[in-house]
């Protein structure tokens, strides 16, 4: 029977969109949805068995925000989507005039031709290296509902991030600064990093009647060889496993599955989808009609619409520079 996305809207209020982050993220609040406690992330060790295996996503949010102006006077915006060779590149971009193919745009900054078009984006050949130029101007690409202000931009990418090319954050990793996972290391918790570059469609939400008919982003995943045999050797021995952010539920399960450990993945879980390696999902709460919410549902049921009331009456924030809630998988 299919799902309908219908059961994914609800309503969110503008202020509870926290549009500022926290400035230290052991302040950011964690909703446990089996108790409907609400603790401190400072305070993460209090809830959670030793030891505990964590994984985590790793991949770095780049400056693909190029900013402009055209040869005619008027501004353009060049948003990097990936890197296909030193010079070329699939972006979107925002201009006034029309984009057609073979189409040469003289930039302030540097120049380009659309050598390819598919539907909303454009494969484009740069006249600079694409990593040189988002290294000199490119700016952090903030979610779509958070006011932009460079003052922001530190706080979008993860403390322990390490490589891989994302365009939005994996922002349950926002509330693990570095001396928290130090304080949880030695406490003899264990950490695995692993990386799966987050696509601009995590943002898009569902439109089409049925969920099966929604065509989910396709995103580049890697974890090493060891990393998934710590994993594997953790769920063998009994060892709690959680999984901070769907972004890493994503990429794990599909390694499990596929017994692939890197290439590109458009997994969709759905709210009948059985998950067989994390016993926990640690995630912000997500916007309405998102994908994500497939997630959600997957593990929490259908009341997790009354949970998410519970989060917005509880005053808790939404979105990427939010606050989160932990899951048990399975229960």
């Amino acid at each position: 029977m299919p799902f309908e996305s219908k059961i994914f809207d609800y309503d969110l209020p503008e202020i509870s969109i926290n549009q500022n982050p926290y400035n230290d993220p052991n302040n950011s609040k964690l909703l446990d949805a089996n108790t409907k406690k609400i603790i401190k992330f400072k305070n993460l060790s209090s809830i959670i068995k030793r030891p505990s295996l964590f994984i985590m996503n790793k991949s770095t949010v780049q400056n693909v925000r190029v900013v402009s102006r055209k040869s005619s006077g008027g501004l353009i915006e060049i948003f990097f989507l990936e890197i296909l060779e030193d010079n070329i590149g699939k972006c979107l971009i925002k201009s006034s005039d029309k984009k057609i193919l073979n189409k040469i745009y003289n930039l302030d900054i540097f120049d380009f031709e659309i050598i390819e078009i598919c539907n909303d984006t454009f494969n484009i050949k740069t006249s600079l290296s694409i990593k040189e130029i988002l290294r000199k101007y490119g700016k952090t690409p903030l979610p779509p509902y958070i006011d932009d202000h460079e003052n922001k931009y530190k706080y979008y990418n993860n403390e322990f991030s390490d490589g891989g090319f994302s365009v939005a954050s994996p922002t349950a990793g926002l509330h693990f600064s570095n001396q928290l996972i130090n304080v949880l290391k030695n406490e003899g918790h264990h950490f695995v990093f692993i990386n799966l570059d987050v696509n601009i469609d995590t943002f898009k939400p569902v439109t089409a009647e049925y969920l099966e008919e929604h065509k989910i982003h396709e995103e580049n995943y890697n974890i090493t060889q060891s990393d998934f045999n710590k994993i594997i050797q953790a769920k063998e021995d009994g060892m709690d496993i959680y999984c901070v952010g769907t972004t890493s539920l994503r990429t794990i399960e599909t390694a499990y599955l596929t017994n692939k450990l890197e290439g590109r993945t458009d997994y969709f879980i759905y709210p009948d989808t059985k998950i067989h390696v994390p016993d926990y999902l640690i995630t912000n709460f997500h916007a309405p009609k998102s994908s994500l919410l497939s997630i959600v549902a997957c593990i929490y049921g259908e009341k997790w619409i009354d949970l998410y009331k519970f989060a917005l009456d509880s005053k808790l924030k939404f979105l990427s520079f939010g606050d989160a809630v932990i899951f048990k998988v399975n229960e």
